[in-house]
């Protein structure tokens, strides 16, 4: 008889410092499926949804599909929003009484009266299904571990990659560690050891020093009884009182001892090597400067890094873009800004029409609107699929979408925050990457993914916004300190 498999996705990144609140309609902007869509629109994407899927069809579970929502990162979730999506993965466990869980969740989430977002669902799924039922749960290489998640979960499984190009992997490894267990080679044990640091955003990226080889030596104590062993940077953005950066293992019981040493000692490397999560950024001048007189082979990639909705950055900050046009910077393209007003006024005027208008600032957190005249290019409903080695098959949406050409800069004008990091942003618009001169991208490091094989240079932008890598900027008030770089720790 076949094993029942309940699977559910309730992802979002939370940005403590945006006052932009994640209600229902941020879900139904990014990634909303209920139900039987949760099979039709994931199965065979490089998602945690998908890797379930695969898995589950090679192990011929009954899957019980419930939600799968997923909201561009931003302020805190409304309580209203965590229960409605929560709702439909408990209402799935008493109409089925599955024999496991398995949830894709991110870690980082925070909400409204329940701060440890993640832990609260993982609680409530506990609640729901008792002690003897497994819950296994993906995480992003971004979550914040929480003692709580640990309680009740029987395994938390990280991305390994940042990009995150192996995000379906990690599906499958939660899925493979769950057929283990239900077939009784498994008695699994999460350890957990945390290390003082709040790295930044960009200091995390998988292929660089120190996360290269902290994870390859995850990777090597990984094997039999050890389904995983992940490396969580953490989120710095989410002021939380269990931010920062951990080690966690998925374990038989018999090793989990084992387990647990090996795991301290990379979160003790990982404090020893602290310094090497700093790094250098390009300034705003320098690099329209330097954008201003490029004549590479390929173009330019400026990654405007602090304002990554990728992040929960409000995605309408137009500094870069100004410095761009005072250099008088040509044959360029930017993706995205958000700003629906400045998108109506484009549909009203219509293509080929040129119009003046007041572009991005209208959240307060990015400076004030540049005020620009455009042509407008393009209008067009900003639908597109991944194409590149990141979530590859998934749908994503700008929202209605209007491209400018403001004094030979092509700009992307959406409705939906949504960070740009596959080519197909610009391919669905009309541009084509690799023939632009200078390319911006909203995004701190996912783009690297498909965009670093058609360029010839990348510079990190360090411009105004909610991912800046300079954490002095934030009003922390909830981290554990001591804590760096926010202080010297020992």
């Amino acid at each position: 008889m076949s094993d029942t498999v309940l699977i559910g996705q309730i992802e979002h990144e939370t940005n403590t410092f945006s006052a932009l609140p994640t209600d229902m309609s941020a879900f139904a902007d990014a990634s909303l499926h209920y139900g039987d869509d949760v099979i039709a629109d994931l199965e065979g994407t490089n998602t945690a949804v998908g890797g379930f899927l695969r898995v589950a069809s090679e192990e011929n579970w009954d899957v019980v599909p419930t939600v799968a929502a997923d909201a561009t990162p931003g302020g805190v979730v409304t309580a209203e929003a965590r229960e409605t999506l929560l709702e439909a993965v408990l209402t799935g466990i008493e109409r089925t009484d599955p024999d496991g869980v398995l949830l894709a969740l991110h870690g980082a989430m925070v909400s409204e009266g329940e701060r440890d977002g993640d832990g609260y669902i993982l609680d409530r799924v506990r609640d729901a299904v008792g002690d003897d039922v497994p819950v296994m749960a993906s995480l992003d290489l971004h979550a914040n571990i929480s003692t709580r998640m640990a309680t009740h979960a029987d395994g938390l499984f990280g991305y390994d990659t940042y990009p995150h190009v192996d995000i379906g992997d990690t599906g499958e490894t939660a899925a493979r560690a769950m057929a283990a267990t239900l077939r009784g080679e498994l008695a699994p044990e999460i350890v957990v050891e945390r290390a003082p640091l709040l790295p930044p955003l960009p200091e995390l990226r998988t292929e660089t020093e120190p996360m290269a080889s902290l994870l390859a030596a995850a990777a090597d104590d990984e094997g039999d009884g050890i389904p995983d062993v992940s490396v969580f940077g953490g989120f710095a953005q989410a002021d939380v009182d269990h931010a920062g950066f951990s080690v966690v293992g998925v374990a038989d019981r018999s090793v989990a001892d084992d387990v647990r040493e090996r795991c301290r000692a990379l979160a003790d490397e990982a404090v020893d090597r602290r310094d090497e999560f700093d790094r250098d950024y390009t300034s705003v001048a320098d690099a329209a400067a330097e954008a201003a007189t490029w004549d590479g082979d390929a173009p330019l990639l400026l990654a405007d890094i602090s304002d990554n909705p990728g992040g929960g950055s409000a995605q309408d900050g137009t500094a870069l873009l100004a410095a761009l046009l005072d250099a008088g910077v040509e044959d360029a393209a930017l993706a995205t800004i958000y700003d629906p007003e400045a998108v109506a006024a484009a549909a009203e005027a219509g293509v080929g029409a040129e119009l003046s208008l007041s572009l991005g600032g209208r959240s307060g957190e990015n400076g004030d609107p540049l005020d620009v005249t455009g042509r407008v290019r393009l209008l067009s409903d900003g639908n597109y699929r991944n194409y590149g080695p990141m979530s590859t098959g998934l749908d994503v949406s700008f929202g209605r979408t209007a491209l400018l050409d403001v004094d030979g800069i092509d700009v992307l004008v959406g409705s939906h925050r949504q960070q740009p990091y596959d080519p197909e942003a610009f391919r669905s618009q009309g541009i084509t990457p690799e023939r632009e001169r200078v390319l911006v991208l909203k995004s701190t490091v996912h783009y690297r993914a498909a965009f670093e094989p058609l360029v010839g240079a990348v510079r990190e932008v360090a411009t105004p916004g909610l991912c800046s890598p300079d954490l002095s900027a934030f009003d922390y008030q909830h981290v554990p300190r001591p804590i760096y770089p926010l202080d010297d720790v020992v």
